[in-house]
């Protein structure tokens, strides 16, 4: 009896199991990864997949038209929006920008000229980068880092009047938001010194 007993619990244990995972549901998702949705509505990765800290919801249209979206919380559910235009699929612009200045010498109308056509693709640039108090600063930065020594292409006559121009591709302009983005957010991380004790009332 005890026997029979134990051997009805097994079957029923070994039924329990056998549907837990009947109820799971497996996805290929784009990059070819296999996500598991579980039946209480979280999901994950059937390999561990790493977090590099700027992962979106993803959006997946199964056979029969229906939308899953899995969140990054790790839940999912059925939805009836559409993906949105992922962040780094943004339109970005070619951008264009000039500057002229007049100098006692060729380099410093040179780098006069230089500096307003840096500061003029910033401002132009400022709508697609990510927002602090410093983006424009971060901007100009990572523009002459992107362009370099010889970026700007510089004409100039006696006087000295020089002409910069830059020409931005799409692929500098997202090297350059992406490069704003990570300065802001390597100074987010910077600790706030504490006053001194001098300063204190």
């Amino acid at each position: 009896m005890n026997i029979t007993r134990f051997a009805a619990a097994i079957v029923f244990v070994s039924t329990l199991w056998i549907s837990i995972w009947a109820n799971d549901m497996v996805l290929t998702l784009d990059d070819g990864q296999d996500a598991i949705l579980h039946e209480d509505k979280t999901w994950g990765y059937a390999k561990g997949a790493i977090s590099h800290g700027d992962e979106e919801d993803i959006y997946i249209t199964i056979d029969n038209g229906k939308i899953i979206l899995l969140r990054t919380d790790g839940t999912w559910d059925y939805t009836t929006k559409s993906a949105p235009q992922k962040k780094s699929a943004k339109q970005l612009p070619e951008v264009y920008a000039n500057g002229v200045a007049t100098k006692p010498t060729l380099d410093a109308a040179v780098q006069g000229a230089t500096v307003q056509a840096i500061q003029r693709a910033a401002t132009r640039l400022v709508p697609y980068a990510k927002k602090s108090k410093s983006t424009k600063k971060f901007l100009e930065a990572c523009i002459k880092n992107e362009i370099g020594s010889q970026g700007a292409e510089v004409t100039y006559k006696p006087g000295w009047t020089a002409e910069a121009k830059i020409n931005l591709t799409k692929v500098q302009v997202k090297n350059i938001v992406d490069c704003v983005e990570t300065q802001i957010d390597a100074a987010a991380q910077q600790p706030v010194p504490a006053p001194s004790a001098g300063s204190a009332k």
